[in-house]
């Protein structure tokens, strides 16, 4: 980690304090957001041919906790059989 002047941090902690609630809220999904574009330019520099899917899955695991990103991908693998399923019923006997 960077060594940080002490004024400096000072001054960016009495910055922050005098903050609302929303407006450090929105400094951190805007960094999330920069974080994800980061992340997508890397994936497709490394692979140009990937496919959104792909890209999505990728994006996912590079932003998110392991767990969580295991439990995203169960969760959208069972969304997307369950679509399947709705639009390509079975015939029932």
């Amino acid at each position: 980690m960077a060594v940080r002047d002490p004024e400096i941090e000072q001054l960016r902690v009495e910055v922050y304090r005098r903050m609302t609630g929303e407006q450090r809220i929105d400094i951190a999904a805007d960094m999330f957001e920069d974080g994800v574009a980061i992340a997508r330019a890397s994936i497709l520099d490394q692979h140009p041919d990937i496919t959104p899917e792909q890209l999505s899955q990728q994006i996912r695991q590079r932003v998110l906790p392991p767990e969580m990103a295991k439990q995203v991908e169960a969760y959208l693998t069972k969304r997307s059989s369950h679509d399947c399923a709705t639009r390509h019923p079975t015939s029932s006997p």
